[in-house]
């Protein structure tokens, strides 16, 4: 199964597996002067790890998820440093009040040269989440180099989950969410994407600009609309759990009747006579 993220994130097909890149952030692009660290006077930066938290399900995925790259943003590096790429799994409860257990690390050599980019953790990564994980990916500094000035790259731009901070030097042994708490002045949204892989052999396109639903959020029928002519093959709803909905619809359909299910939140598929699977979020009222 291949997945392309679209809005939200940009897949790339490679070779015999199927690449997906998974983000948080409403934009890739890293601003200046807007992301937050716990720093001494200014003169360096001190332990900050910054960390945003992801549950496969919100993205529709269903099997397990091979993580083989983490891209993240610098807004400033002062000099050459070394800065840890760590991916944790959330044991139980929510982030980041819940345990995790770390589960693999990574170096990035940083540099001034990086400064308003993009860095990541390169091609020989490798680290599987299980289907129904819910996951935790950090960026850590630990601020122990002479004069080094490191801040993670950010914008204020969207996001769909929040930016989180830690610092045991400043006090903040908890990470607190940017723009809440101790970091209510600081709204800094982390530019972070995890590329990652799987072999089913299916595409599947997250966001889809190809299928409009509406109302959404919706009391009873959703309707939905192909762009590009496409028609509709199939139509299926599955809880945030991964469980499939017992839904009646027919091929060629527009609507569906979802007055039988419980508010909350559910991801839409729809197969078109592309062959694609075009997926979305919908909200239950």
């Amino acid at each position: 199964m291949k997945k392309i993220f679209t809005g939200l994130a940009v897949a790339f097909l490679a070779s015999s597996s199927y690449a997906q890149v998974i983000t948080q952030s409403g934009s890739n692009t890293v601003t200046a002067a807007t992301s937050v660290a716990c720093a001494a006077s200014g003169v360096e930066t001190k332990d900050n790890a910054y960390s945003r938290a992801f549950k496969l399900s919100d993205y529709g995925i269903n099997y397990d998820y091979k993580i083989t790259k983490i891209a993240f943003g610098v807004e400033s590096a002062n000099k050459p440093m070394v800065v840890n790429a760590r991916v944790y799994k959330l044991d139980s409860g929510t982030y980041p009040t819940g345990p995790t257990t770390l589960l693999s690390s990574a170096t990035v050599n940083v540099t001034a040269a990086n400064n308003l980019g993009i860095v990541d953790t390169g091609t020989a990564y490798s680290q599987v989440i299980q289907n129904g994980t819910s996951f935790v990916v950090e960026i850590f500094h630990d601020g122990t180099g002479t004069g080094e000035l490191f801040y993670m790259g950010a914008n204020n731009g969207t996001q769909t989950g929040p930016s989180y901070l830690k610092s045991a030097t400043c006090g903040v042994t908890t990470p607190v969410a940017t723009g809440t708490g101790a970091l209510a002045s600081f709204p800094a949204k982390w530019v972070m994407t995890i590329t990652g892989e799987n072999f089913l052999g299916v595409t599947e396109i997250i966001n889809s600009r190809q299928l409009q639903i509406y109302p959404n959020p919706v009391k009873e029928i959703l309707n939905f609309k192909m762009d590009k002519g496409l028609n509709v093959e199939s139509v299926e709803i599955y809880d945030m759990s991964g469980k499939l909905m017992p839904l009646k619809t027919s091929r060629l359909a527009t609507s569906v009747n979802v007055s039988g299910l419980a508010k909350g939140n559910y991801i839409l598929k729809v197969k078109g006579d592309d062959g694609q699977i075009h997926i979305q979020k919908m909200i239950k009222e």
